[in-house]
């Protein structure tokens, strides 16, 4: 069957793209847009001074602390009197303290390297820690003295690799000429920490917007797709109807006709018109009913073991008429030895029906429709071969769809209202089988039924 465009919903009554109307956004859902958009907006901003709030307070800590390491360093008593002269003694250099060359210390005035005892022998590396936590800092700290001229004087070998983010650090003092910066590896992890019971509301409040937003935009969707499927159904329904409505109405007032009245072949020609079309209105309505309660649930299946070649045969002598209407020639090759199935014979009556029917309407010039079955291990195979227009790939796997019409070009070449073989596939499920597809452009379909062996046949299999 010919390709056409498929709309957006994978539905295509073939409307001409000049009779459809573009796309307009509702002002709900614009509105529901900004809404989640503000929302989100408030949160981030919101989450964002608590993050600029908690660094404000850890940044003033920080400072106190280092006032108080300060204030430790330059005050005047008798311990650090002890210490300074304590230091005029000639020592060694301590163990892990990069001096990068001796011209460094040699450089320093007597001021400088007093403060530099100082650090040392208050083992202020050690005390910051604790005066740290006392302001509720409790992670790892890393500390180093610099020089007037940027240079680091005190700096532990293992905190080398922080040497670039000391200099840059915004965590420092000055004493005297020298500088005491601290920098703090895990600051980002520690403020975060402190927040994640803010972010985890803010994040379940933002997925609760997300999930309503996306909840209503799927709603009003899906109610647009229900409309739209609804106004093409009426449409469509209308237009079938029409017609045979229109032909009883000509017949009849031709029956009416005194003149008509006297030839009996003429009057024969009219009621069996009537009739045909009688039996089509039947039919439509019966499709739409049958498709209404496959969609509800609510069909009922009366099993029992019947024939499945009887049935065929059955259901080709009622549309023989048709068949021959259109030219056509229905084969048979029903090969299976065991064609007993347990099943509704009214269901799969109409079953086969919409398959006929289905190659009657796609037919490409005159109909050639071949029906034949297989035996198989799990039942019986059926195959209902046509040479129509073939389906392309794409639309293959939508056939079974309900209200799915393949394009042909225009919606009213072919009759119908795509409920058919949404209503076979529904019947062969409740029948525990399956159905499917094989088609290609230009080369026909063939529609493979299979159904399971009767529960008489399984006992005999067992």
């Amino acid at each position: 069957m010919a390709a056409a465009p498929l709309d957006a919903q994978g539905l295509n009554f073939a409307q001409p793209m000049s009779a459809k109307k573009k796309p307009t956004i509702p002002w709900f859902l614009l509105a529901m847009v900004l809404a989640f958009v503000t929302m989100s907006t408030i949160q981030i901003v919101w989450l964002r001074s608590s993050v600029q709030m908690r660094e404000q307070l850890f940044d003033d800590n920080v400072y106190h602390s280092l006032n108080q390491v300060s204030e430790m360093l330059t005050k005047t008593s008798t311990g650090m009197l002890q210490i300074d002269l304590e230091a005029l003694a000639p020592t060694e250099g301590s163990s892990g303290i990069i001096q990068e060359k001796k011209s460094i210390g040699s450089g320093l005035d007597a001021d400088e390297v007093r403060m530099l005892n100082r650090v040392e022998a208050l083992r202020i590396d050690s005390v910051i820690p604790e005066i740290l936590e006392a302001h509720g800092i409790d992670i790892a700290s890393v500390m180093a003295v610099f020089d007037r001229y940027g240079q680091p004087v005190r700096l532990k070998e293992e905190d080398v690799p922080y040497r670039e983010a000391l200099e840059n650090s915004v965590h420092r003092i000055s004493i005297n000429s020298l500088s005491l910066r601290l920098y703090f590896p895990e600051k980002g992890r520690f403020l975060l920490h402190n927040l994640l019971g803010q972010f985890a509301l803010t994040g379940l409040m933002l997925a609760i917007i997300a999930w309503g937003f996306f909840t209503a935009v799927i709603g009003a969707a899906r109610n647009k797709r229900i409309d739209r499927i609804r106004r093409d159904l009426m449409n469509n329904l209308t237009h079938e109807l029409k017609t045979p409505i229109s032909t009883i109405g000509l017949a009849s007032e031709a029956l009416k006709d005194p003149d008509m009245q006297k030839d009996a072949e003429g009057v024969n020609y009219y009621i069996g018109l009537i009739n045909e079309e009688n039996k089509r209105l039947g039919m439509l309505v019966e499709n739409v009913l049958q498709a209404s309660l496959a969609e509800s649930g609510k069909m009922q299946l009366f099993k029992h073991t019947l024939n499945v070649h009887d049935l065929i045969r059955e259901v080709l002598k009622n549309v023989a008429i048709q068949v021959r209407k259109h030219g056509g020639k229905v084969e048979l090759e029903l090969e299976a030895e065991e064609p007993m199935v347990h099943g509704d014979k009214v269901h799969l009556s109409n079953v086969v029906f919409n398959l006929v029917d289905n190659a009657i309407k796609y037919a490409d010039g005159d109909l050639r429709l071949t029906i034949s079955s297989v035996q198989t291990t799990d039942g019986v195979e059926l195959r209902f071969s046509d040479n129509g227009m073939g389906i392309a790939k794409e639309h293959l796997g939508k056939v079974f769809d309900r209200l799915y019409r393949v394009p042909t070009g225009n919606v009213h070449d072919v009759k119908g209202f795509g409920l058919g073989l949404s209503y076979v596939k529904t019947v062969i499920d409740r029948h525990n089988g399956s159905i499917r597809v094989e088609s290609e452009p230009g080369k026909g379909s063939t529609f493979i039924v299979m159904l399971p062996r009767t529960e008489i046949e399984l006992k005999k299999t067992d």
